[in-house]
C-alpha cells in the first residue's frame, strides 16, 4: 500500500468483537450525524479486517443520529464500489431504532443474517458505550493479568498471545511485556502445550495479586443521605435496569455479595455496602441506580455504593455471547474485601481459590 495513503486511513480499535458460528463480527459504535464520520468508520473497518479470515465481517453501528437508513445505504453502496471486492461485501452498517413506547432498542441496516444472540450482545455493547466517560481505565497490563487469573481459576487450557490481544483489546508488546514479567517471577506454567497460562498460585500469591489489582483500579464512593437504601435493594434495581437495557450486563456485583457467591463459607453476616465493577462513567451508573446518592466527601460518611472502574475479566474471557451471571469475578471480589479491610475473610477466600485450581489441566 502507498505509505502516503496509509497515513490517511483513520486508526480504529474496534469497540467489540462478537464470536459467531461462522466467524467474528467486528463492531464500531458511532454517535454521529456526520456522513464523513460514517465514511471514515467504513474505511477503518475495511482496513482492520483486511488481513483477517474471510468469515470475519465488520459493522458500523450508528446511534442517536438524524441520518436515515436510506442515506446510510447509499453511502455503503458508494463505498463498496471503490473498495476491493473481497472486502466490500463484508462491510455493513446498522442504525439504532429506539422504540419510544417500550424503551426497547432495535437495529436496522445492511446486516441481515446475524442471529438473535448477536443483537442481544450488541444492545448491551451500545448501552455500555453510552456509559463510557472520561474515567481512568484499568491499565492494560492489569487487564491482561486479570484475564489470565480468571482463565486459571476456570482451569481453562493455555491460550495464545493472539487470544489475549483480542480478548483484552491490547497490543502485542503489552501482552509480551506482561508474560515476560510473570515468567520472571515464576508465575507462568511450564507446559508443552501451545500457549500460556498461570501456574496454580498459593494463598499468599492470590492475596498479593488482589492487593495490586485493588491499587490499580479507580474507585468512586457514594453515600445515601436518606439512609433508607440497602445493598440488596440497589442490587434489585440494577437487575431491573439491565433487563430493560438501561445498564449493560458488564456492570457486575462484587464486594461481600459477590464474594459470598464464589465462596459460600464467607464469614460476613451482611454486606455493609454494594460494590460494583463497571467499565464506564461511575457517576452516571450511580445516578441511574438511585438519584439520591451523592459522592462521599467526608471521612465520617457511610459508604452505600462503591464503584470500581475496571474491565472485569469475567466479561473479557467469557466466550458466551451474553454472560447471564451478575457477579464480578473472583479477583474483583477478593480485591473488594481487601479494600474494605476484611483481611481475615479475604485470606480465607484466597485459600479457597488456591485449592480450587487444579495442579494440571487439559492441553490446548
Amino acid at each position: 500500500m502507498n505509505p502516503v495513503f496509509e497515513q490517511l486511513i483513520p486508526t480504529l480499535d474496534a469497540d467489540g468483537r462478537w464470536e459467531g458460528p461462522t466467524g467474528q463480527i467486528v463492531v464500531e459504535v458511532k454517535k454521529t450525524n456526520s456522513v464523513r464520520d460514517v465514511r471514515g468508520a467504513f474505511l477503518a473497518l475495511a482496513y482492520l479486517i483486511m488481513g483477517e479470515p474471510s468469515g470475519t465481517s465488520a459493522v458500523c453501528v450508528i446511534v442517536e443520529t438524524r441520518l436515515s437508513s436510506a442515506r446510510l445505504q447509499n453511502e455503503l453502496a458508494r463505498f463498496r464500489q471503490v473498495i476491493h471486492p473481497d472486502i466490500a461485501g463484508r462491510i455493513h452498517f446498522l442504525v439504532e431504532q429506539r422504540q419510544a413506547q417500550n424503551s426497547a432498542t432495535a437495529f436496522g441496516g445492511s446486516l441481515d443474517d446475524a442471529p438473535d444472540a448477536f443483537y442481544d450482545w450488541l444492545t448491551d455493547l451500545v448501552a455500555s458505550e453510552r456509559l463510557n466517560g472520561h474515567v481512568p481505565p484499568l491499565p492494560a497490563r492489569q487487564t491482561v493479568i486479570a484475564a489470565l487469573a480468571r482463565l486459571r481459576l476456570r482451569n481453562d487450557p493455555p491460550v495464545t498471545v493472539k487470544y489475549l490481544q483480542q480478548a483484552c483489546q491490547v497490543s502485542y508488546p503489552t501482552v509480551a511485556a506482561v508474560l515476560k514479567e510473570l515468567a520472571g517471577i515464576g508465575w507462568l506454567e511450564d507446559s508443552p502445550a501451545r500457549g500460556v497460562r498461570l501456574r496454580p498460585l498459593t494463598t499468599g500469591e492470590w492475596m498479593d495479586l488482589a492487593r495490586d489489582h485493588a491499587r490499580q483500579r479507580g474507585v468512586y464512593l457514594f453515600t445515601d443521605p436518606t439512609g433508607h437504601g440497602s445493598p440488596e435493594q440497589m442490587a434489585k434495581r440494577l437487575a431491573q435496569l439491565q433487563r430493560v437495557h438501561k445498564l449493560p450486563q458488564s456492570v457486575r456485583i462484587g464486594g461481600v455479595m459477590g464474594a459470598a457467591r464464589h465462596f459460600p463459607a464467607l464469614d460476613i453476616t451482611a454486606p455493609p455496602r454494594l460494590d460494583l465493577s463497571v467499565n464506564g462513567d461511575a457517576a452516571q451508573v450511580a445516578a441511574l441506580l438511585d438519584a439520591g446518592l451523592s459522592p462521599k466527601t467526608r471521612p465520617e460518611q457511610r459508604v452505600a455504593l462503591a464503584m470500581h472502574v475496571t474491565r472485569d475479566p469475567w466479561v473479557i474471557t467469557d466466550r458466551r455471547p451474553q454472560p447471564q451471571e451478575p457477579w464480578a469475578s473472583e479477583l474483583e471480589c477478593l480485591s473488594d474485601l481487601v479494600e474494605m479491610g476484611f483481611m481475615t475473610e479475604a485470606s480465607e477466600m484466597a485459600q479457597h481459590m488456591a485449592l480450587a485450581v487444579k495442579p494440571s489441566g487439559p492441553a490446548a
